[in-house]
């Protein structure tokens, strides 16, 4: 799964990485972004836009937001047939922008955190489904879930499951409000390539949430990287 990720870059950045003109909130780096925080989305509607949305999808029929702590992720392997997540992958689907994700690793029975990024520094863009959710008061909610794949050989090494991420020639077919083929998915679905990731361990203090420090994605002194 992906439960925690990192986006520190500069909101005009995004906006400009994913062809967004104009800008209607304001974000602060967040170096530990957790289930149910607020964060910025890529959307298509006539035009790519940015908005904020609260991670854990709420599906249209459910009563309770409460829900979409239990749907912080999609996997690729069931998320077209899943009826929470059915209509959101055919024509609400989202990019997650990224500086890097956390995993665990278990060593020695501790779960050891470990930052991942592209090797590049790029911005990542996670692969997502959206929804806005209508409370019975009338009230909306934009809520999300990052999609999940089977892991590449380096993330194999600490977890069975990795975010979905796409490359930039991706991010049209993916945002476009039309139905994809399955050949189409099992494409975009397909794990990233490992030479293109490089991770390192980092300090314990970004299991709590509310530690939110560039500290956390320091590497961890006396530990080695995950890759090469």
């Amino acid at each position: 799964m992906c439960g925690r990720f990192v986006l520190f870059i500069p909101l005009q950045d995004v906006a400009k990485e994913f062809q967004v003109s104009q800008l209607s909130f304001g974000f602060e780096p967040d170096y530990n972004i957790a289930p149910s925080r607020n964060v910025p989305l890529v959307i298509r509607k006539t035009d790519n836009r940015l908005i904020l949305s609260r991670w854990g999808f709420v599906p249209v029929w459910a009563d309770d937001p409460a829900i979409g702590n239990r749907m912080i992720n999609a996997r690729a392997e069931t998320v077209t047939a899943k009826p929470a997540f059915k209509k959101a992958i055919t024509s609400q689907r989202c990019i997650v922008p990224a500086n890097g994700f956390y995993e665990w690793r278990k060593t020695g029975g501790k779960k050891q955190p470990v930052y991942i990024r592209l090797k590049s520094e790029r911005l990542m863009a996670m692969a997502g489904i959206y929804n806005t959710w209508v409370s019975p008061s009338g009230e909306t909610v934009n809520t999300f879930a990052i999609i999940t794949t089977q892991p590449n050989e380096l993330i194999k090494e600490i977890h069975n499951r990795m975010p979905v991420l796409l490359r930039p020639d991706q991010y049209e077919e993916w945002l476009q409000t039309e139905k994809l083929s399955p050949e189409a998915l099992d494409a975009i679905f397909k794990p990233f390539p490992p030479e293109a990731l490089e991770g390192h361990d980092v300090s314990p203090m970004m299991n709590a949430p509310a530690n939110n420090s560039p500290e956390n994605i320091e590497p961890l002194e006396g530990h080695q990287g995950i890759i090469a």
